[in-house]
């Protein structure tokens, strides 16, 4: 006789890379450029000249940019020049 299948659902795994930690990036874009609200959409990346950023949306004002990691929390352009 076999042993009875364990028929629970596996746990849940958190979101996020599997070559990378989950990392917090509220340091690198704290709020909004445009509204100030602070529930942000980010994602690591880098830009096109190889510094490693993080592009945050606003789901309030719809508001994009790209922030430096280590930065001075300038608003950037996908390009990785300061926004107007």
């Amino acid at each position: 006789m076999s042993a009875p299948r364990d028929r629970r659902p596996p746990a849940d795994e958190p979101l996020g890379s599997i070559t990378r930690p989950l990392a917090d990036e509220t340091a690198t874009a704290p709020a909004c450029y445009g509204c100030g609200a602070t529930d942000l959409t980010r994602v690591r990346l880098a830009m096109p000249d190889s510094r490693p950023a993080v592009f945050a949306s606003c789901p309030d004002c719809e508001a994009t940019a790209w922030f430096v990691v280590d930065g001075d929390g300038t608003a950037l352009g996908p390009d990785g020049v300061a926004r107007p």
